[in-house]
């Protein structure tokens, strides 16, 4: 479990009951890599939602070359795996460690049941995966420009 300090210091939860909190953190696990460990590939169920809180994380997408391009470089604080919560909850990507480093790993069905329970929370949530995603779509778009 996750101390509940942890979960407030990086999820926008201001208003969020402590209840709903507390529930997060008995969700909640701390997962420890290495660098170059690959944390998921394209196609797998998104089990967990993670939260980086120490080390690198690189997310790459895998090209029709069988190249890997890296569209993101994540830091403390950074959110990975947003389809744990939006459907279909499968990956779209490739994690991969650039460094040791230390993820919270939030187990993604109990987390889904929590946003339907907690409206603001989900909100909240989803509003704070929706910077990531379109964080990510705009480095997608600067990697096309690059290329072309």
């Amino acid at each position: 479990m996750v101390p509940v300090e942890v979960l407030r210091k990086y999820l926008d939860a201001a208003d969020v009951s402590d209840e709903t909190i507390e529930a997060v953190a008995e969700l909640s696990n701390e997962k420890t890599y290495e660098a170059d460990d690959i944390i998921f590939r394209e196609d797998q169920t998104s089990e967990h939602l993670y939260i980086v809180t120490s080390g690198r994380v690189d997310v790459q997408y895998l090209l029709a070359s069988g190249k890997r391009q890296t569209v993101d470089n994540l830091e403390p604080g950074d959110f990975l795996v947003w389809s744990a919560v939006v459907k279909p909850h499968t990956t779209d990507a490739i994690a991969i460690c650039r460094a040791k480093s230390t993820l919270v790993a939030i187990e993604a069905e109990g987390l889904r049941e929590l946003c339907e329970k907690d409206p603001l929370f989900g909100y909240r949530l989803v509003s704070q995966l929706a910077r990531v995603i379109r964080r990510r779509l705009q480095a997608a778009r600067r990697q096309i420009a690059d290329s072309e």
